[in-house]
């Protein structure tokens, strides 16, 4: 194998690295992003969260993105209703929230 075609598959075993794609690292080790989710990524791995794999296929009609989040054991969620009741707002009222907590890591 060249040189070239290893860094293409070098972090990431599924196709080779396209346009829209850079390699990052974090402080976990390097990997492939999208470029679209890199601010979205890198404010998760500053908060604390840890993320395993993610996807974006673009905007508009057939257009998706999905990012899995690690539950390591200070990480909690919770799917529930909104139901602002004590709120001055009602926008989100009856709308399906997902709520994360987790215990923020001391910086290092």
């Amino acid at each position: 194998m060249n040189g070239k075609h290893h860094d293409l598959y070098r972090c990431n075993h599924h196709h080779p690295i396209k346009d829209d794609q850079s390699f990052v690292d974090f402080g976990t080790g390097r990997f492939v992003a999208d470029n679209a989710l890199i601010p979205l990524l890198k404010a998760l791995n500053e908060a604390g969260l840890k993320t395993r794999t993610h996807n974006w296929s673009g905007e508009g009609e057939g257009g998706h993105a999905f990012v899995s989040i690690i539950l390591g054991p200070d990480v909690r969620f919770e799917i529930k209703t909104v139901d602002e009741i004590d709120a001055a707002r009602s926008r989100f009222n009856g709308d399906v929230e997902l709520l994360i907590s987790w215990r923020v890591p001391e910086a290092t």
